[in-house]
């Protein structure tokens, strides 16, 4: 059906009325194309076939490939780190194989966003460091291998949350078998995932010994880690915490500024909230500051004279 104002132009020649419904026809054409997306073309430094992208040599992590693509392998790569979020823009992924790269460090939530992936291989690299959270989200890996790394240790809960896990790959690493490592131990006693036999690389005396062998019982020690939860803008000589009102409280003594501080823990927020300040004047604040101060002295004094017994009994 022609349009109307075609219609129009009855007295017009044949020719010219063709000429102008081509036109006509062309635009809109052109209009439907315009409001179509344009797929992501295949990386320069990448070889790509229906499913699958190879890149060798990357100088970075691509931001996108083809939407069809669900297998992508780093081989010789120059980048020397993969930071957080490097896949958000390519969910679809299902493996994902990192071999004879040249990176250093895995970021927390590197790979962020692959709610499909089911392979991860990241093996013959140079890795030295290796967040905690590196693998966070990945609910749907079965197969996970950082097999052939310069990895020394592991840090304690990386494979938290990945619930589907059934195999883990930890050959070629030169494990340091000291404390930090005794929950990989304890972890391996009940975990479901099969894990390939690993060794111990060091100390002395527990190299070349399978660590999936070893108990919880071979390491004598008692491991605190320690790390920031929040930063308070306060400059203090001594902080003691006390209970009041079925709450916890910590005051912290400034005697440089002739100030108290007390903090209130709040339940709803997680976090310290300021109770009250108390000036020097104030007699409170005045026994808090003696309080905290001989404690602090008293702590030194302790620390002094039991290292100065052992001394003293060790050398005269």
């Amino acid at each position: 059906m022609e349009p109307e104002w075609i219609k129009r132009m009855g007295n017009t020649s044949r020719p010219f009325r063709r000429i102008a419904y081509f036109l006509c026809l062309l635009s809109v054409l052109l209009l439907t194309e315009g409001k179509k997306s344009v797929k992501p073309k295949c990386p320069a430094w990448c070889t790509c076939t229906k499913d699958n992208a190879l890149c060798e040599n990357a100088r970075s992590i691509p931001t996108s490939v083809p939407p069809d693509v669900i297998s992508l392998s780093f081989v010789r790569s120059a980048f020397t780190k993969i930071p957080e979020g490097s896949f958000l823009l390519t969910p679809s992924l299902q493996l994902l194989l990192f071999t004879s790269n040249s990176f250093e460090v895995i970021s927390d939530d590197a790979f962020m966003g692959l709610p499909h992936l089911e392979y991860l291989f990241i093996e013959n690299n140079s890795i030295k460091s290796i967040s905690r959270n590196t693998f966070r989200g990945l609910k749907s890996l079965i197969h996970l291998s950082l097999a052939n790394n310069n990895l020394q240790t592991l840090p304690k809960d990386i494979f938290r949350g990945l619930d589907s896990l059934t195999n883990v790959d930890l050959r070629g690493n030169a494990f340091n078998c000291d404390c930090k490592l005794k929950w990989l131990v304890e972890w391996l006693g009940s975990t479901n995932a099969t894990v390939e036999d690993i060794y111990c690389e060091s100390p002395p005396e527990y190299k070349k010994r399978k660590i999936n062998s070893l108990s919880p019982k071979d390491f004598d020690c008692i491991i605190t880690e320690f790390a920031v939860y929040e930063s308070l803008p306060y400059q203090s000589l001594s902080v003691d915490t006390f209970s009041y009102m079925n709450d916890e409280h910590v005051v912290i003594a400034q005697p440089f500024t002739g100030k108290c501080i007390f903090l209130e823990w709040d339940h709803v927020e997680g976090s310290f909230r300021n109770y009250d300040n108390i000036t020097g004047m104030n007699n409170i604040c005045q026994i808090t500051l003696q309080f905290l101060i001989q404690k602090a002295v008293l702590t030194l004094s302790f620390i002094f004279f039991f290292f100065f017994g052992r001394y003293f009994n060790c050398c005269v």
